[in-house]
């Protein structure tokens, strides 16, 4: 249920976009001189099919801990989009099972495993 504290914890920023400042400077980010800010949909459901296929999911049971999910993806050279592609798997693999997801690429030469072992970034700023 949605409660009153609920929605003023978030829709501050989409009405009083200043209370910003200090989020940026916490982050240690310069906040934008000007900028045009816009309140987009919150929602994050998709409108059409798009299919989105990992190459392996496994559930692992061990003796000892605690279950997680093994997504293991084959991957023979670099490819700009994997990063964000693998960033939605992990998500939706965590989401739909409630499990911890460990995502592994495996790939037959050791340059393209040097690019899939990352760094992925998504940020903001320099």
């Amino acid at each position: 249920m949605v409660t009153s504290t609920h929605e003023t914890s978030h829709r501050i920023f989409q009405d009083r976009p200043e209370v910003l400042a200090p989020i940026f400077e916490a982050l240690g980010l310069p906040p934008p001189a000007k900028a045009d800010i816009e309140p987009l949909t919150p929602d994050a459901t998709e409108l059409k099919p798009l299919e989105r296929r990992v190459d392996t999911v496994l559930r692992v049971e061990p003796s000892e801990g605690e279950p997680f999910l093994l997504a293991v993806e084959a991957q023979t050279r670099k490819a700009p989009d994997k990063g964000v592609n693998w960033a939605y798997y992990v998500a939706y693999l965590r989401a739909k099972f409630n499990l911890p997801v460990l995502l592994v690429a495996v790939c037959r030469s050791r340059t393209t495993a040097s690019w899939a072992a990352g760094p992925f970034e998504c940020k903001v700023g320099p």
